[in-house]
This record gives structure tokens, C-alpha cells and sequence, in this order.
């Protein structure tokens, strides 16, 4: 094909399935919109983020692999985006881990090869950055031509600890997704849960995801609620099986049946593929998030809990902090079992109280939905590409 007749690419630099990770699931997600919504004029693809010996277990619209956590790859993934005359920008999902280096700062020899135009989206944005951070952090926003972030706070955060330009900020919200209307009854019978009230907590699992306050709250909520479930659902993280196999998710199997709570708690050792999950939260009353890191600045399952109209019940975390108040959720203090649990037993008892509380988490997340988060970048790319060419003049802007 003429190099003039290709349609202008917009390639993506992440994770991306078939690995699991928060990231992948996002770039999939987003990736999928913005693929139907600029079918016309753009291509969407993927540069994975894996170990190049994983090449093959990628499919369209992965185009390429690029290994983070080796400088070498770094710089060969760079040459060949610059190399490729249809890339016109280029995204980067950035978090401190998918990168080699102290802090990731492999990520810093990828981004300054690159002469094509990018945009970085930081996963988490650290308060009180020591000078390394510092200095790498304010080294990729120097070099972008915008940085997306998805919370105030992170906004906050760069602009106050990292002396970054707010004109080089852009705040999008992670996205959800519509939830479908849901038979409940149905649902309910075909996942075995008739007549149970269901507290649920998704994604990959991990010590710092704070299990163990859940398995432990729920012994006084069994007592008041003997027909409440605990749904855990996902897979140990890989990383973690990778050093130490399936120890984690047996302590917590034993933890719940010293505590006698076999009725009560259900380890669900899946992946649970999208639309899947959305059946679950439809059926959930109370979602509980209970992460111990006060610091994390963003979680897909805690939006998407929101999105589909759970009460919450979660810890202090920036996020919740951000999105929740006494209306829309309830947050406890990290690690304070005591407090998840009457906070869960009151929720359950008040039936119009917990419903109002999901309905109005609902409605806060109106403005997140995948479409119109897709937008947001349409809008974007066109503004930053007319800036590298007039072509783009003639675009009529989402």
C-alpha cells in the first residue's frame, strides 16, 4: 500500500491480554471504543508491554512486543515506532513497574528516542517524590505533549509536589461500563445465590489487597446475616504465584475455615472476563474495597463497583476519598475490621438507605462511561495533531 493511502495510526504502549493485569483490562477497554468511534479515520494498535519470547500469544491489534524491563528493548521498540510512517502518536500507559531501571526509568530511554508525538498516562502519581522520582517524573512530562491523569488528586499532586505546568495536565476519568439490565432472580439461580445477601470483591489478589479484613468482618456479619456471601473473585497475581505460588490464597482458605465461614465465603479462583463481572456486581448489595495502600490513586474495580449502583463500603484510599461521600459510600479507617463489619450489618438491615446509596453512586459516575471517556482522547489527538499538521484542519472535532 502507498504510504499515502494508509490510514494514520494511533499505537498504544502497554499491557494488553492475554496478560493479566488492571492495565490490560483498561487499554482493552478503552482501545475497543475509540476503535468504533474513529473507525473512519484512524487504526488503534498495540505495542504489548511482555517478555519478546511471548510474541506469538498476541493478536491483532497488537502490532508489536516491547520488553520495559530491558533497556535494549526499550531502545529497538523506540527505533521501530520512529521507523513506522504510519504512527502518528503515540500513548503510553505509564506505571513505575512495567518499566526496568530504578523506578522504571528504562521508560525514559523508550520516551526521549521517540520523534513521534506522545501522551503518557501516569496509573499513580506518588505524593512527597524523593529527588530520583522527582527528577524522573519531571523528565516525562518535560518530553510529553500531554499527560493525562484521572483523579483531582493526581492533578493536585503533580502540579504542587512535582512543580509540573498545569497546561501540560489533562484529567480524564478511568471509564465504565453501562451496566445492562439484569434479571436478578435469574442471575441469582444461575450462580447459586438464591436468598443470600452478597458482599463482593474482585481483582487479581494480593497481600496488599487486605482480604483478610473481609474474611474477618464477616464473622459478626455471619452471625447477624447468616444467609450473607462473600464473592472474592479473580486469580492470584502472577507475579506473586510466579515467587511463591498459591500460598496466599491457601492462607486465606484456611483462614476461613478457622474461623468457620465456609457458608460465608466463597473463593472464586477465575479471571473473571467482563461481562461476567458486571452479572456479579448487578447481583451485589455491598462491594467492599479494602486495599491497604492509602496511596493508590486509581482502581478500575472500584469504578466499575460505583457504575453499577453498589453500595460501598471501602477504605481510605485517594480514590475514595475523591469519589465518595456519606451519600454515595462509606469509608472506614485501613484495617479496621470492627468498623467494616457494623458499617455492612447496618447497610444490610436498611434496605431503602443501601439502595439510595447505590443509586447515587450510579449517578456520580455518569460522566465516566467508556464513550464518552473515548471522546475525551478523540478530542485530544485531533488538537494535538493539528498542531503537527494542517491535515488535520479539515477534521471536524467530536
Amino acid at each position: 500500500m502507498d504510504t499515502f493511502d494508509m490510514k494514520p495510526e494511533i499505537l498504544f504502549v502497554s499491557t494488553y491480554s492475554p496478560r493479566k493485569c488492571g492495565i490490560a483490562t483498561f487499554t482493552a477497554d478503552l482501545t475497543k471504543e475509540l476503535t468504533h468511534l474513529l473507525k473512519h479515520e484512524f487504526e488503534i494498535s498495540i505495542c504489548a508491554l511482555d517478555k519478546r519470547a511471548n510474541t506469538e500469544l498476541y493478536a491483532a491489534p497488537v502490532t508489536m512486543v516491547m520488553d520495559g524491563c530491558r533497556l535494549n528493548s526499550c531502545i529497538a521498540g523506540a527505533e521501530a515506532i520512529n521507523q513506522n510512517p504510519a504512527v502518528k502518536m503515540v500513548c503510553v500507559e505509564h506505571e513505575f513497574g512495567l518499566f526496568g531501571g530504578n523506578m522504571g526509568e528504562y521508560v525514559l530511554a523508550f520516551l526521549s528516542l521517540l520523534s513521534k508525538p506522545f501522551i503518557i498516562r501516569f496509573h499513580t502519581v506518588l505524593p512527597h517524590p524523593d529527588s530520583e522520582r522527582l527528577k524522573l517524573v519531571r523528565s516525562i512530562c518535560l518530553l510529553a505533549d500531554k499527560v493525562i491523569i484521572m483523579t483531582q488528586h493526581s492533578h493536585k499532586l503533580l502540579v504542587e509536589d512535582y512543580d509540573i505546568e498545569p497546561e501540560k495536565l489533562l484529567i480524564i476519568p478511568h471509564g465504565t461500563h453501562p451496566i445492562p439490565p439484569a434479571n436478578r432472580v435469574e442471575l441469582r439461580n444461575r450462580f447459586n445465590l438464591q436468598n443470600r445477601k452478597i458482599l463482593t470483591t474482585f481483582g487479581l489478589l494480593s497481600p496488599n489487597k487486605g482480604i483478610e479484613l473481609g474474611i474477618k468482618a464477616m464473622v459478626k456479619i455471619a452471625a447477624e446475616f447468616p444467609e450473607a456471601v462473600y464473592v472474592i473473585l479473580g486469580n492470584t497475581h502472577p507475579n506473586l504465584v510466579e515467587t511463591e505460588g498459591e500460598t496466599y490464597r491457601e492462607s486465606l482458605q484456611r483462614l476461613i475455615e478457622e474461623n468457620n465461614l465456609t457458608q460465608n465465603v466463597k473463593l472464586v479462583n477465575e479471571f473473571i472476563p467482563t461481562d461476567q463481572l458486571l452479572k456479579y456486581l448487578a447481583l451485589t448489595d455491598i462491594y467492599l474495597f479494602t486495599s491497604k495502600d492509602p496511596n493508590q490513586a486509581m482502581s478500575g474495580t472500584f469504578m466499575y463497583a460505583m457504575s453499577a449502583g453498589c453500595a460501598i463500603i471501602s477504605n481510605a484510599f485517594v480514590l475514595a476519598n475523591e469519589m465518595l461521600d456519606e451519600d454515595t459510600g462509606v469509608i472506614i479507617q485501613s484495617g479496621d475490621e470492627n468498623a467494616l463489619a457494623d458499617n455492612a450489618i447496618n447497610l444490610l438491615r436498611n434496605e431503602a438507605q443501601r439502595q439510595e446509596m447505590g443509586k447515587k453512586a450510579f449517578m456520580r459516575t455518569r460522566n465516566t462511561l467508556w464513550g464518552t471517556v473515548a471522546r475525551k482522547h478523540a478530542m485530544l489527538f485531533y488538537e494535538l495533531m493539528r498542531k503537527q499538521s494542517p491535515t488535520y484542519n479539515n477534521i471536524v472535532a467530536l
